[in-house]
């Protein structure tokens, strides 16, 4: 019984890392940002890609510009500034590079799509910066 309590935590955790709604609060017109729930381990001195989806509600066309916030310890990138209206996908990533004295230890970075009209949305993700040995 506890196992399955646990498992269904886990599960719930999993599932989970996603924004609040942005754009039209409350209606179909709404997007949220997607991304990793699990830390992403990266080396000090290294860089890694890190995969996040901005999901668009059945009513939500507009463009969505993007920016990206971490600590001075990590070099943050967007592969895009904007994600358009026209996106199927809603893909994007952040490459996040550790420098090669960042702390060792869990890092937040949050994500914030802003669209032409409406509420923007964030979400965090956490980045774990290895020893580089």
């Amino acid at each position: 019984m506890r196992l399955a309590i646990l498992a269904a935590s886990a599960a719930f955790a999993i599932g989970c890392n996603r924004s609040p709604e942005g754009g039209a609060v409350g209606t179909a017109g709404t997007f949220h940002i997607s991304a990793p729930t699990l830390p992403t381990v990266v080396k000090q001195d290294n860089k890694e890609s890190i995969a996040l989806k901005l999901n668009r509600g059945s009513e939500f066309r507009e463009d969505v510009k993007l920016a990206v916030s971490a600590p001075d310890a990590l070099k943050v990138e967007l592969n895009r500034k904007e994600v358009k209206g026209t996106d199927g996908s809603g893909e994007f990533t952040v490459t996040v590079s550790p420098t090669k004295d960042a702390p060792v230890t869990e890092h937040k970075v949050r994500v914030t799509g802003t669209p032409d009209k409406g509420a923007p949305a964030s979400v965090e993700f956490v980045v774990k910066v290895a020893e580089n040995r």
